[in-house]
């Protein structure tokens, strides 16, 4: 354990970057084009599946997630730095190894955020903010890295230690920026500063076929150079059978002329209690909540992608001005800790 620390804190010193998932059963089918196609338009308008008039999109939360969310206060009190906690800095700074934050270390999730549902052999998509690191801004080589799921094989184990990222627990891995839309499409833009926009970002995680039924605990984890970085801990409950596929993305790109705008929900919601363990016998699918329908979107006016004939550029969809609880467009993420490197033998 003392070379893991060590390696950890070599990399203490350079990574600032930071993420987390904000849910963990997302429908993007219907805000990825729409993404795109705003981001032709001049100027281009940004659509950020983040702001709370979107969350009728997400089906499932990590633990404890406040729906709507407050990007400024999650990004200090709920996203959870797995360099800066196993470091070791003596009596006033012991390592910790907890693979998750405080408080996602049980089951417990908000009324209004519950968590993920799906079948044997189905499909879920985790939604994780860019944050401005999606072509390798602030990351160590400026490499943004890969994302992994890691899981115990059964209900009801958990995650509790980061030694336990292993390629035995490993359930699913991509890019960071694998399943992602990032615009300008100039791939030397890398920074908000220089105008990159990186608003979505998606890991598709199947769900084994065989998967027994229960409360299957999961932690999503952000590794730089082979080495985890920051987690998020959540929870898909399994039941009945399963249509083994995900949500099918819509032919076409194009930008409708307005985006739905369901009404804000209300900015902090009461306490959970935790989840409880439910008994021997297998528990069977719980239903989904009711979700907010989206209305159909409009038809665009011509196209996003040009034809060989030069189109009429799409209306823009315009967002709501966003709620006192709404966070900033510009985001930065908190400096490093400086901090004494040892090594041990």
């Amino acid at each position: 354990m003392i070379s893991y620390i060590s390696a950890f804190s070599v990399l203490a010193a350079t990574v600032s970057a930071h993420s987390w998932v904000e849910c963990s059963n997302h429908d993007n089918s219907l805000l990825l084009p729409w993404m795109q196609g705003n981001s032709t338009l001049n100027p281009p308008v940004i659509i950020d599946p983040e702001m709370p008039w979107y969350a009728n999109f997400c089906h499932g939360y990590p633990r404890n997630k406040k729906n709507p969310g407050d990007w400024i206060d999650e990004s200090t009190n709920y996203s959870w730095d797995i360099i800066d906690n196993v470091f070791n800095g003596g009596p006033s700074h012991p390592p910790n190894t907890n693979a998750c934050h405080p408080t996602q270390r049980t089951p417990t999730y908000q009324p209004n955020a519950p968590m993920a549902s799906a079948a044997p052999g189905d499909s879920i998509k985790l939604f994780f903010g860019g944050n401005g690191h999606t072509r390798g801004s602030n990351v160590p080589g400026g490499d943004p890295g890969i994302v992994n799921v890691y899981w115990k094989g059964a209900p009801e184990q958990e995650i509790t230690d980061v030694s336990e990222f292993t390629s035995a627990n490993l359930l699913a891995t991509g890019g960071f920026a694998g399943e992602s839309f990032s615009y300008p499409a100039d791939p030397n833009i890398k920074t908000p500063a220089q105008g990159l926009v990186d608003k979505g970002n998606w890991l598709t995680v199947k769900m084994p076929a065989d998967m027994a039924a229960g409360r299957h605990m999961m932690v999503w984890v952000w590794e730089a150079q082979g080495k985890p970085t920051w987690s998020t801990c959540f929870d898909v409950m399994v039941g009945g059978s399963g249509s083994g596929s995900a949500p099918a993305a819509p032919a076409s790109s194009s930008s409708p002329s307005a985006a739905p705008v369901p009404a804000a929900a209300a900015s902090s919601a009461p306490a959970a209690p935790a989840y409880s363990a439910p008994a021997a016998a297998a528990s069977p699918l719980p239903a989904l909540p009711s979700v907010v329908a989206a209305p159909a979107p409009a038809a665009p006016s011509a196209p996003v992608a040009p034809a060989p004939a030069a189109p009429v550029a799409p209306q823009a969809v315009q967002e709501p001005a966003p709620s006192v609880s709404a966070k900033p467009k510009t985001r930065a993420c908190k400096a490093p800790r400086k901090r004494k490197v040892e090594f041990t033998a």
